[in-house]
């Protein structure tokens, strides 16, 4: 295996992995969800030049509001009755499939759907059966320890109802798990029905202003729906307790190696895999790798360990490198000339992949470059099996020192580290980094977030002597 300690790559590798997002892949600068969009708006432009007007046709659910941060009027069809487009006011950055408009972040979920004008008398029915629906399921639920449904109230012509819940987490806080439901009656008597879910757990600072700003477009307010802090009081003083056990630092590098995983699941990187060694942990943890890596027990746990030193991903981004020293196209410097060949010979998944593994050669990167994400993610492993109790702590803690005394000889410093793993991650989504919130640059945020923490990850030195002290 090539060692990369100490060389001078790392202005070569921000090109490799930001600068693409400037090049793209061939003709896939922009995501496929944006030209349809821009297919659809053509589409519509020549609807109205041959029809005429087509305003019509749209029914707006409030003013629009040149304002607005958050929110956006989006247009959603009446898809299962008679196709008539509506305006409805959605969180920026949703999605829309047959007729539904999807949006999660923030700790918020937001969903919409229309409700056409033939049914209009049943849209206090309509409200009502889906409130019930969402209050059976938390009455089956036994982990809701809480909740409380409103009447029908109305907002001029429009109805809503909140549902008020209490849960707990793994550690047996509770939080709040808050919904509104509002049926926004159209003039024509249509109805668009949709539904803002808060999870308490998943809310940061902008989950708030999205509320707010969401109730100022329906002129309603919407103060019952935002978490009361108990939660995040409660889950501060929590972790504030467990710092005061802080693990030996040796361990706490092991934790830093995996701790952008760590972090983009909202979890401690303080805590040997993330989290508390629970029952519950170790019930969803196993559930985890069984979906995501087949692992079902101790041999197969073993497996994929040794399968991730040995092959991992360096095995793949060789075998692109082969393939395209067999196309005669290793080293091709105009992409689009280079995802032309590749399509040519049949190549179409994971395509960007090789385009990468182009980049890294060019680069003067061989496979082994990548080989952070590989080890990094072995490290992750390790916990992991420790909270499942696949192995036990010792074993778990003394695999950990063995790979992560690979890791330091292998590169200089943190930065370094994460490069590499960040790119061994690109490769593994086959990423082409075209926008700001691809799963590469996000997993990059982590990074830099963690960088910020005052006594974060990577405040820990990474010469430090590693050893056993457990």
């Amino acid at each position: 295996m090539k060692y990369w300690k100490g060389q001078k790559i790392k202005a070569i590798v921000v090109v490799l992995l930001f600068m693409m997002a400037v090049s793209g892949c061939g003709n896939t600068g922009k995501p496929e969800q944006a030209v349809e969009t821009a297919e659809h708006a053509a589409e519509e432009k020549n609807e109205k030049e041959t029809e005429g007007e087509k305003e019509d046709t749209l029914k707006d659910s409030a003013k629009e509001d040149p304002e607005l941060k958050y929110m956006e009027l989006t247009e959603v069809e009446d898809y299962y009755g008679d196709k008539s487009v509506y305006k409805v006011y959605a969180p920026g950055g949703n999605n829309i499939e047959n007729g539904l408009l999807f949006y999660s972040d923030h700790g918020l979920t937001f969903c919409a759907s229309v409700y056409g004008s033939d049914l209009s008398e049943y849209m206090l029915e309509t409200l009502e059966s889906s409130v019930k629906f969402v209050t059976d399921e938390l009455e089956e639920d036994s982990e809701c320890t809480d909740f409380e449904v409103s009447e029908v109230l109305k907002n001029g012509e429009d109805l809503y109802q909140i549902v008020k819940a209490q849960k707990e987490d793994f550690i047996g806080l509770s939080y709040e798990l808050n919904h509104i439901y509002y049926m926004d009656i159209q003039e024509d008597g249509a109805g668009i029905l949709w539904d803002l879910e808060l999870y308490e757990i998943g809310t940061d600072e902008e989950t708030d202003l999205i509320i707010d700003e969401l109730g100022e477009c329906y002129e309603i307010d919407l103060d019952d729906i935002k978490a009361g802090g108990e939660w995040a009081a409660a889950n501060e003083e929590y972790y504030n307790k467990s710092k005061e056990r802080l693990l030996p630092e040796t361990i706490l590098w092991f934790n830093a190696t995996y701790a952008p995983l760590t972090y983009s699941n909202n979890c401690d990187w303080e805590l040997v895999g993330g989290m508390e060694p629970t029952e519950y942990n170790a019930d969803f943890n196993k559930y985890i790798l069984e979906r995501d890596w087949g692992i079902e027990d101790k041999d197969s746990a073993i497996e994929t360990i040794e399968n991730l030193k040995k092959n991992g991903h360096r095995a793949k981004c060789r075998e692109c490198m082969g393939e395209l020293k067999k196309l005669g196209i290793l080293g091709e410097r105009n992409e689009e000339k280079l995802v032309r060949a590749l399509q040519d010979a049949g190549i179409k998944e994971d395509l960007y992949r090789y385009v990468l593994a182009n980049q890294m050669y060019r680069s003067g990167l061989d496979a082994d470059y990548i080989a952070a994400w590989d080890l990094c993610r072995v490290n992750q492993l390790y916990a992991d099996f420790y909270i499942c109790e696949y192995m036990t702590y010792e074993d778990a803690m003394d695999a950990s020192l063995e790979n992560s005394l690979i890791l330091q000889e292998m590169y200089s410093s943190w930065d370094d580290m994460v490069v590499a793993y960040l790119i061994g991650y690109q490769f593994w989504r086959s990423d082409p980094m075209t926008t700001e919130d691809s799963p590469t640059a996000k997993r990059y945020q982590c990074y830099l977030d963690l960088l910020e923490m005052e006594d974060g990850p990577y405040t820990l030195d990474w010469n430090m002597e590693l050893e056993k002290s457990w």
